[in-house]
C-alpha cells in the first residue's frame, strides 16, 4: 500500500533524511535512508536607480533564483508603500547566480523623491530587497526671448515665452544700454 506524508515549516535550502517505518505485532520494518532538500527563496538586492531623468529613472537591482525559476519586480511610488508594480526586463531568472536585474520607467514628477525595491517570487517564496530612494532631476524653467513690440520714441513692450515645468516660476526682465543690462522690470503675468 502506497503511503504518504505531508510537511510544512521545513527551513529553506537544508538537506533532510527520512525513511519509512512500519509496526506490528510480528516486529518493526524500516525502509532504506533517503534525502530531500528543500528549495531556496530567491534573494534580492535593491542596487541605486542609475540613470535619473528629469521624468525617467532606471530601477536596477540583484536576484539569484536560487536554481528555481524566479519571476523579477520592482515596486515604486512616492511612499515606502510604493503603489506600482513593474516587471523587470531580464524576468524570469534562472540559475544559482547573481543576476543584474533593471527596468526603466517614465511619466514621473519632476523634483519628486521616489521610494524603490526588488522583487523575486518563486515556487519557494517571495523576497523583497531594501527600500532605496531616488529624486527626479530638476527642470529648470524654458525661456525664450521674443522680438520687442509696440515700439515708439518713449515706449516699447518687451515679449517672451516661459514654460516653468511645472513649479511656480517668478519672471523678470532684464535689460539696458548694454548686456550687463542694469533694470530689471516684473513681467505680466508673473
Amino acid at each position: 500500500v502506497g503511503v504518504s506524508v505531508n510537511l510544512s515549516g521545513l527551513s529553506p535550502n537544508t538537506t533532510y533524511h527520512y525513511r519509512v517505518v512500519a509496526d506490528n505485532v510480528n516486529g518493526t520494518g524500516t525502509g532504506d535512508d533517503m534525502t530531500f532538500t528543500t528549495s531556496s527563496l530567491p534573494s534580492a538586492t535593491t542596487e541605486t536607480a542609475a540613470p535619473v531623468g528629469t521624468t525617467t529613472a532606471t530601477l536596477n537591482g540583484t536576484v539569484n533564483a536560487n536554481g528555481d525559476s524566479t519571476t523579477v519586480t520592482f515596486e515604486y511610488g512616492t511612499t515606502s508603500s510604493y503603489g506600482t508594480t513593474v516587471t523587470a526586463d531580464q524576468s524570469p531568472v534562472t540559475g544559482t547566480s547573481d543576476t543584474a536585474v533593471s527596468k526603466g520607467i517614465s511619466g514621473l514628477s519632476n523634483g519628486m523623491t521616489y521610494h524603490y525595491r526588488v522583487v523575486a517570487s518563486n515556487s519557494s517564496g517571495t523576497s523583497n530587497g531594501e527600500d532605496q530612494t531616488f529624486t527626479t532631476g530638476v527642470t529648470p524653467p524654458t525661456v525664450t526671448t521674443e522680438a520687442a513690440s509696440s515700439i515708439s520714441t518713449t515706449n516699447a513692450t518687451m515679449n517672451g515665452m516661459v514654460n516653468a515645468n511645472g513649479l511656480s516660476t517668478s519672471v523678470t526682465f532684464e535689460w539696458g544700454f548694454t548686456t550687463s543690462y542694469g533694470v530689471t522690470s516684473a513681467a505680466t503675468p508673473n
